[in-house]
């Protein structure tokens, strides 16, 4: 058995409010989820799992972009129809996966992840890092950025996630590639505060590799 240890990022998830779904619109989010967990596994270098149904763990090798792969995700499934979100959890630490099974992997990031998320009341985002200094900046950030992304609509969460997800980001490009126009591309990309996100998931992954 080929057991890995490293530092790296572990995310938590599961949606929310499944149970009221219907179940080909659960079948559908899934599907988006999955879609989507895949991309970023393949984007960052990683492996996941879902399991229980609406449940998910990813290991991201490269832990400096986990809030990005996490963020990406949500907005993802806020932007499918029925739009839903969901509650994630990013912990960093040391990770131990046996045979590429993330479900039974083990270590610090699996921890703070997994009690992270259990603790989750009416919050939708957490981070727990294995650096004490980092978390007390990260927490309160962190807290806004997910009360911010609650309340984004599922146009200025489909047009948020293009923007961050694209190489070239210039406004004429979110529009060519979502349908839009240029005007109306600003004009949702300007009340999603788009600026603001990618300024903390630039200042995550800086503070996170240093």
């Amino acid at each position: 058995m080929d057991k890995l240890t490293k530092r790296a990022a572990v995310i938590t998830g599961d949606i929310a409010n499944s149970q009221h779904l219907r179940d080909e619109d659960l079948k559908h989010v899934l599907s988006v989820l999955t879609t989507n967990l895949e991309a970023q596994i393949a984007i960052y270098h990683g492996e996941y799992d879902v399991f229980r149904g609406d449940a998910f763990q990813a290991v991201i090798s490269t832990p400096q972009y986990a809030m990005q792969a996490a963020v990406c995700i949500r907005l993802a499934l806020k932007a499918c129809t029925p739009s839903t979100d969901i509650r994630i959890s990013v912990g960093l630490g040391e990770v131990n996966v046996t045979d590429g099974q993330v479900k039974t992997g083990s270590g610090g990031a699996f921890v703070r992840s997994g009690r992270a998320l259990d603790s989750l009341k009416s919050q939708c985002l957490v981070f727990t890092g294995d650096d004490e200094a980092l978390n007390k900046h990260a927490v309160l950030l962190t807290a806004f950025l997910d009360s911010h992304i609650t309340a984004l609509t599922q146009t200025q969460s489909e047009t948020l996630l293009a923007y961050i997800c694209a190489k070239d980001k210039a406004h004429e490009h979110i529009a060519n590639t979502l349908g839009k126009t240029r005007s109306n591309i600003t004009r949702i990309l300007n009340a999603s505060g788009y600026h603001l996100v990618s300024d903390y998931l630039s200042y995550m992954a800086s503070e996170i590799s240093a």
